[in-house]
């Protein structure tokens, strides 16, 4: 049976399953490709193949492309490209894998987060990267047949291209069609955020396969995002060039929001506080459990999840304003701190995708993590717009945790009177919050209240660190 054929029942063993985890392998077995569980959708590509195994990303490369791809992993064109992490890192010695000429292992597997989860100066950051990339290999006469955007990866600090076999030689058609998937998925939707469409620019991209159109733009000024089809290989770097400088320039301003100046102007870190409160018992859970990984959600411009990742944890820190996620962003980059700032709304997490939810994962399976911060998020969710009762809450926080759960109550006092649900007055208690939350994990403990009211609810097991 060839590779092909081994590809198409391993993608009719994924729709039968329940996730990736029944297709690994142990690291001392070996590798049968045709129950590989394939990254995104390259169980279909016919050059190379990213595949899971032992929830890290492998490198899987066909005949004819393997000669093609080792000469050049050993040619040392791309050294710099992998020093400079424009492209993962490879470990460069192939394996023997029946169904593949080669396989290498990439030297890190960061957290899966996709390009319509990023903030607009993550999107910008990731698409000045893959321009860098482009040029790079463009100097060297050469080019990425696949530029999807699945395959840049943020690492916590900065993007990265997760597949050195596509890269190919240069030629004027491969970079129009590469081009065309660079321009779909990450220039034009900047040229939308830039003019105020950023939700439709985020709707736009979460189709896997067209992205933004030329067509979705044709009523903004768009000139420079357009690549003459009949243009000579010769005009590929300035053309790039050009494109980076217009990117740089784009101002991707956010509307005013409130909540941007909060830490400033509303945290107060005296002892006794709340705020203080969530800083000491975050950094006990921390000092005194094994916890490798935090979701904080609700991170606002991110001061609790910096907090975490200071302490040596993987830290995702989620919110659904992109504004917000921005400045957690440049504040990471700032600090120099790995972190993954993500734009997600609780209340409608992303979606798995593909045949049954597999090719890309939802975020409850993606960003899961050991701990979940759920910070002066619950009471915004019960009242305003969103009307979520504390059962809904739990519920979603456990779909987030794989074990603990750190929970801010906030009392009535501190809720808008314009705001308050006369249905809630026999039920809004830190009480009944800890009963539902009880329903979904072992042990739940109400810690006494801060000075300003609010209390902290403690969820995992039995005998936990407070």
């Amino acid at each position: 049976m060839n590779a092909v054929a081994r590809s198409s029942l391993a993608l009719a063993e994924v729709a039968r399953q329940d996730g990736p985890r029944l297709f690994e392998q142990a690291a001392d077995e070996p590798i049968d490709s045709s129950r590989l569980h394939y990254y995104a959708r390259y169980f279909g590509d016919p050059q190379a193949r990213l595949f899971w195994r032992e929830r890290r990303l492998w490198l899987g490369v066909l005949a004819p492309h393997a000669e093609f791809v080792t000469n050049l992993l050993h040619s040392h064109v791309l050294d710099d490209l992998f020093a400079q992490r424009l492209l993962f890192g490879l470990d460069r010695r192939p394996s023997s894998v029946p169904g593949f000429d080669a396989v290498y292992e990439l030297d890190s597997t960061p957290r899966i987060t996709y390009w319509h989860e990023w903030s607009p100066k993550m999107w910008r950051a990731a698409s000045l990267r893959l321009i860098e990339l482009f040029v790079r290999l463009a100097e060297h006469d050469l080019t990425l047949r696949n530029p999807h955007p699945w395959t840049l990866l943020f690492d916590g600090r900065q993007f990265s291209y997760a597949n050195p076999a596509s890269i190919v030689r240069l030629d004027s058609q491969t970079f129009a069609r590469s081009y065309e998937k660079l321009a779909s998925f990450f220039i034009r939707p900047l040229l939308l955020v830039e003019h105020g469409c950023e939700h439709t620019a985020r709707r736009l991209c979460e189709d896997l396969r067209e992205g933004v159109s030329q067509r979705d733009i044709e009523h903004l000024e768009s000139a420079w995002t357009e690549w003459n089809p009949d243009g000579a290989e010769s005009s590929v770097i300035p053309f790039l060039e050009q494109a980076a400088a217009e990117i740089e320039s784009l101002a991707l301003s956010a509307p005013a929001n409130r909540w941007i100046d909060y830490f400033a102007t509303d945290c107060d870190l005296g002892i006794g506080t709340s705020w203080a409160r969530k800083q000491e018992v975050l950094t006990s859970i921390l000092e005194r459990e094994k916890i490798s990984s935090v979701l904080d959600l609700g991170a606002n411009t991110g001061h609790y999840a910096r907090q975490a990742a200071q302490q040596g944890r993987e830290v995702i820190a989620a919110d659904f304003d992109p504004a917000l996620v921005d400045v957690a962003y440049t504040n990471t980059q700032e600090s120099d701190l790995s972190l993954y700032p993500v734009v997600l709304d609780f209340t409608l997490p992303t979606p798995g995708r593909g045949v049954n939810h597999r090719w890309f994962p939802p975020a409850t399976e993606r960003l899961k993590s050991d701990l979940v911060l759920c910070f002066a998020l619950a009471h915004h969710m019960v009242f305003g717009k969103y009307r979520l009762d504390f059962e809904e809450i739990a519920s979603g926080v456990k779909s987030f945790s794989s074990g603990r759960a750190l929970v801010e109550y906030v009392g009535r006092e501190r809720v808008q009177p314009a705001e308050w649900r006369p249905d809630a007055d026999s039920w809004y208690s830190p009480e009944e919050f800890a009963s539902a939350l009880g329903r979904h994990f072992p042990h739940v403990d109400i810690l006494t209240p801060a000075k300003d009211g609010r209390r902290l609810l403690v969820c995992g097991p039995r005998g936990g660190a407070v």
